[in-house]
């Protein structure tokens, strides 16, 4: 019996819900997706004859523009040539000749231009798409045609005429008795409109009255001589859809409606097909789902299970047709069980001592130096008789060995750090007299912030061995601020003096910091070993230079959300 919280009966639950949607989704679609179809198709259409339309009038002005410009180009010499002599006017027609040559030379040139002089002698050049015999007829409609001088003539509206059972579309400009015409075949509107090779519907072209004047992938009755005939007789088996063309009528396109709704059959009959093949899956899976899945998942738990109860002595079950991914599973518990075994919490508790010795040690490595200055400080001026200056020292020396011993501190606090620099500094005012400006800014949210004991006294240390010069202002300025960095609270320092700042190949490898022996570069890189070793992160600790003059140090110290407080200001 199947339990319902069971992954079996979840897993057949949920299929039998999605094959009922699948079989709903069937149903609706056969509503709804008929219309769809013939909407998007309707759309589709529509916007296609509206390429087609631009592209067939785009072609009508290139032809009107070829008129315009021979008519420009050769009117006078048309005009004039009736009064000519027999061997100019030779010229002057041979003249008029190349010219409407020339313009029909081009691709997507009209199919024929003419000139017709006022002595009814026609000049005519036709494009190689007019064949031979239609070349005569076309002739002689032009000898026989009259061409009107009316203002409507020179309109955008192209003129149809029928020859030889073709339909034509012509435009001219008559002046002085002399036409210029050009002309162009219904049939090559069509062929100008780039369909594509795929494109398998059908489009009739017809003028203003709906007579039919060209159509390609149709075989036109004698009946069929409008669009409403044709319309009524193809209407049942195809979407007919209309664009007006300005130029002389319309432009229609027949879209086959089997080709619309055959891709839309198929996908119905693929998700039937995929309901009734459900029915038979959904068996099959449940029984792979519970010997493949479901046994080995139990087998896990119940290894889990005696694990929990101290039973180290797992082993992986044999000769079982469990897939490899479980039985890379079994090994990995496998494996954890024997290391569970060989480990102990005391290398754990070694690992942290090992680590807090690294530490101290490295603030061990900070203070050697000093102690080195102050006494020859102390020494100096007992020489110089100065008592007042030697127990002003001696005490900030004593307050300065009071921080260092505090028993086993490796962080502080902000405001006990900045407290201890300023005691530094103090001990080098009595050193080098009137030599030493500096000052201090703290937020007040920053004080109570913990951070590593001697870090920013280190820096200011390497300041004065580096940057105090004799006779010359030494000026130091720290200042301490709440940041976000990444969307983290930090707190940023920054250490600047007014000395020859740091070496550029120091900056460019700072590694080199870690093989130096002086005691400004081992007190940076303890510093930098001691941000690793506490943060866990490299980019903590920025050098740099001031653009004027000075050395510039960054330190950005990671800050828990609650020890935000209110900002103030300290200086010195």
């Amino acid at each position: 019996m199947i339990r319902t919280n069971s992954i079996v009966f979840k897993f057949a639950l949920q299929m039998t819900v999605i094959l009922a949607i699948l079989l709903s989704i069937l149903v609706l679609s056969n509503i709804y997706s008929l219309e769809v179809v013939r909407s998007n198709a309707l759309t589709s259409s529509r916007n296609t004859l509206a390429l087609y339309q631009a592209n067939i009038h785009n072609n009508f002005n290139n032809f009107s523009k070829d008129l315009i410009e021979v008519f420009d180009h050769n009117v006078d010499t048309a005009v004039n040539s009736a009064g000519m002599d027999e061997n100019s006017r030779y010229f002057k027609v041979q003249q008029l000749k190349n010219s409407l040559q020339a313009k029909i030379a081009g691709d997507n040139s009209s199919d024929g231009m003419f000139i017709r002089l006022s002595d009814e002698l026609v000049l005519e050049q036709f494009n190689r798409r007019i064949q031979s015999e239609d070349k005569l007829a076309l002739v002689d409609f032009i000898n026989m045609h009259k061409f009107s001088t009316a203002p409507a003539e020179h309109s955008g509206v192209w003129k149809v005429f029928q020859i030889r059972g073709e339909s034509y579309l012509f435009k001219y400009i008559t002046y002085s008795g002399v036409s210029f015409g050009t002309l162009v075949k219904a049939d090559t509107l069509l062929a100008m409109v780039d369909r594509g090779g795929n494109d398998k519907n059908r489009y009739v072209l017809s003028d203003s009255e709906g007579m039919i004047l060209a159509a390609n992938n149709i075989s036109l009755n004698e009946e069929d001589t409008t669009l409403e005939s044709l319309s009524r007789q193809y209407q049942r088996d195809y979407l007919i859809v209309s664009e007006p063309i300005g130029e002389f009528g319309q432009m229609t396109q027949m879209v086959a409606k089997g080709s619309l709704f055959s891709g839309l059959k198929l996908i119905q009959w693929g998700i039937a097909l995929l309901a009734v093949l459900s029915v038979i899956v959904v068996p099959l899976v449940l029984r792979f789902l519970t010997r493949d899945v479901l046994r080995p998942i139990l087998e896990l738990v119940k290894a889990a299970k005696a694990v929990e109860q101290g039973q180290l002595e797992y082993q992986i079950p044999q000769n079982t047709p469990y897939s490899l991914e479980f039985l890379k599973l079994f090994h990995a518990l496998e494996s954890m069980v024997s290391e569970i075994k060989d480990l102990k919490i005391q290398s754990y508790e070694e690992q942290i001592e090992i680590s807090r010795a690294e530490i101290k040690y490295l603030q061990m490595q900070i203070r050697p130096h000093f102690f080195l200055n102050a006494i020859s400080t102390i020494t100096s001026l007992t020489y110089q008789n100065k008592n007042e200056e030697i127990r002003r020292l001696i005490h900030c020396l004593s307050e300065h060995l009071r921080y260092m011993f505090r028993g086993g501190l490796m962080e502080v606090t902000m405001e006990e750090e900045i407290r201890h620099t300023e005691n530094y500094i103090r001990m080098q005012e009595i050193r080098y007299p009137e030599q030493i400006f500096f000052m201090i800014e703290m937020q007040e949210e920053a004080r109570q912030v913990p951070v590593p004991q001697f870090m920013i006294q280190t820096f200011v240390e390497n300041t004065f061995k580096h940057a105090m010069f004799v006779q010359e202002l030494l000026s130091i300025f720290i200042r301490v601020r709440m940041e976000l960095r990444d969307d983290s609270p930090f707190v940023s320092i920054v250490i600047e003096d007014n000395g020859a700042g740091f070496a550029s190949e120091w900056l460019d490898q700072p590694e080199r910091e870690e093989a130096g022996e002086d005691g400004g570069r081992v007190g940076i890189a303890n510093i930098r070993k001691t941000l690793r070793l506490l943060y866990k992160r490299e980019d903590l600790l920025k050098l740099s230079n001031i653009e004027t003059t000075g050395a510039r140090v960054e330190l950005w110290i990671p800050v828990k959300p609650l020890e935000w407080g209110q900002p103030g200001l300290e200086g010195g």
